[in-house]
């Protein structure tokens, strides 16, 4: 049987960002992790001639293809469309399914069917909407419907239902890239899983501590925090594992809820669920990233390590799971 396995990301720009090169370390990574498993590895990118470069993957006949792919044509909801394609060229591939990818990279899309299923979520509007709805002793978040990695995402996108510059703010904006979220002021946390629906390994459970933030500084996990190194947010958030040692009850909660939404969004290879935690110790499903970043300082590898994983372990793990599509 052939043994080579095609490593596929998207084609970086000439001046690409840090978020954007971010998508090379996950690949070197995924390639020492097969290398040491046996197999011969080839990298690929797709870029703006989409058909060409996935009929070369097609020419390529690889055993599989290892799917880092995180935007096409520049744009995340786009990023369903790789895997579509080789869903119907019958070329396996690693990670999200692309139906499930689909529902899960439109937030609103997916909140509606986290809904549907009795998930809790935060309430959300589209920007036109949220202005008949906003409560002045509220807070609320502005969040792109689509972007990965915090992209657009910072403190300030958090305001008062009173705000007066609100509703200008908020009639200027498309409804087809942003929506607006009730804002969760509580713990937050995120949970890295594998496996298949009926066959999960969940992560340990890591908390993110925001370090000393001023009292009028929200909490926010934005662009800053996770990719400018020199700022205040980067340098004073990071996470922590086991501070749910002595709350079982919540850790259970988390665990259930994260296996939930597996389940109902036929989650398969790799995801994280990202959580706010109410005052009333109500866990509240912000998102849910399927293919999240696997870079060597990432936090889907950080809770692996706590789990004693290798990281060729993880990436065993995820692949694990291919031929069960």
């Amino acid at each position: 049987m052939k043994n080579t396995v095609i490593i596929l990301h998207n084609r970086i720009g000439l001046h690409p960002t840090t978020d954007e090169t971010d998508v090379l370390d996950q690949a070197e990574l995924v390639r020492k992790a097969l290398v040491s498993m046996g197999y011969e590895c080839q990298l690929m990118d797709v870029g703006e001639n989409l058909y060409a470069d996935l009929l070369e993957v097609k020419e390529r006949n690889p055993r599989f293809v290892f799917n880092l792919v995180e935007t096409v044509f520049g744009h995340t909801a786009l990023l369903h469309t790789v895997p579509s394609v080789l869903s119907a060229w019958h070329i396996p591939y690693s990670g999200v399914s692309h139906e499930a990818l689909f529902l899960t990279t439109s937030k609103p899309l997916a909140k509606q069917i986290m809904s549907v299923h009795g998930i809790n979520t935060p309430a959300w509007y589209n920007p036109q909407q949220a202005i008949l709805h906003l409560d002045p002793s509220s807070k609320y978040i502005l969040k792109p419907s689509s972007e990965e990695g915090s992209v657009k995402l910072d403190r300030d996108s958090v305001f008062r239902g009173d705000d007066p510059l609100a509703p200008a703010r908020l009639s200027g904006c498309d409804p087809n890239e942003f929506f607006v979220e009730e804002y969760i002021e509580g713990r937050e946390f995120n949970i890295s899983v594998t496996g298949v629906p009926g066959r999960y390994t969940v992560y340990p459970i890591p908390e993110m501590i925001f370090d000393n933030f001023p009292p009028d500084m929200e909490h926010i996990l934005g662009y800053k925090a996770k990719w400018e190194e020199d700022s205040f947010d980067y340098t004073h958030t990071f996470r922590r594992f086991d501070t749910l040692r002595n709350e079982s009850e919540l850790a259970h909660r988390l665990e259930e809820t994260v296996l939930q939404c597996g389940q109902v969004f036929g989650l398969t290879g790799y995801f994280r669920v990202d959580f706010r935690v109410t005052n009333q110790n109500i866990p509240m499903v912000l998102e849910i990233n399927g293919n999240p970043c696997i870079a060597p300082d990432s936090g889907f590898i950080a809770a692996g390590k706590h789990a004693g994983y290798s990281e060729t372990e993880m990436i065993q793990q995820i692949i694990s799971c291919i031929e069960t599509k």
